[in-house]
């Protein structure tokens, strides 16, 4: 029997988005401050329809830049986290007047071409709740499915950006995150969850080599670190 290649305790981050695919691995170094390390990061512009509406039209490219990281920064055994921004994933935000509502209050069938999951995001002034819903095409889903497997991946998730970008916000915030306060910066900034996140406040939790611009690839660094506190600070 072959020998089963030992799992890595690191993450490698995937982004995908309308116009390019970024890829990322993060080193966890203590829980002080800047306890994150920005081990590598790639950016690959997408001009030739690889990826069109988040469709996957050139799976075999995608997979070879993957497989090129992972083997060159020898990371073939990390698990990978995946993210998608665009076209096939819908999103909104909804009011309930509860901040443990039942499945059925969502008033979205199970069954469909769809899956969906949400997210509680805060308390508005009326005492009503206020969630982060989204839904993603069954097919769309599978693609990046079938390219995991494809590309031998040790994928732990996939899951929208803008739950990416939560976790940063409450990662950044830490022991002083307060839902009134999240409210208040959600309303300030029509509900952009980007908006919220400096380069500053990225820095305080990661550092960032002098190679990598931060003010040329903040919105991709917020996300795939986003995408390692989601997944990796219990690794």
């Amino acid at each position: 029997m072959w020998p089963i290649p030992t799992l890595e305790n690191d993450i490698v981050t995937i982004s995908f988005s309308a116009e390019s695919f970024v890829l990322c691995w993060i080193e966890k170094k203590s829980m002080q401050n800047n306890f994150l390390n920005l081990k590598a990061y790639e950016r690959h512009q997408l001009h030739n329809l690889e990826i069109e509406n988040l469709i996957l039209f050139n799976p075999t490219k995608i997979k070879n830049i993957i497989a090129a990281f992972l083997s060159v920064y020898k990371k073939n055994n990390a698990f990978i986290s995946i993210s998608l921004d665009g076209f096939g994933l819908s999103e909104q935000f909804i009011t309930l007047p509860t901040s443990t509502p039942q499945l059925t209050d969502f008033g979205i069938s199970s069954t469909g071409n769809f899956l969906w999951g949400y997210r509680f995001m805060y308390q508005n002034n009326d005492g009503q709740s206020v969630f982060y819903l989204y839904k993603i095409l069954r097919s769309l889903l599978l693609q990046y499915q079938l390219l995991a497997i494809g590309a031998r991946l040790n994928l732990m998730s996939i899951i929208p950006q803008k739950m990416a970008l939560l976790s940063l916000y409450k990662t950044i915030l830490g022991a002083g995150f307060r839902q009134s306060t999240f409210f208040v910066d959600m309303v300030n900034h029509n509900n952009v969850i980007q908006n919220l996140i400096s380069a500053e406040a990225i820095t305080k939790i990661m550092t960032i080599p002098s190679t990598v611009s931060i003010a040329d690839e903040l919105p991709y660094l917020a996300v795939l670190c986003g995408l390692f506190t989601d997944q990796g600070l219990s690794l």
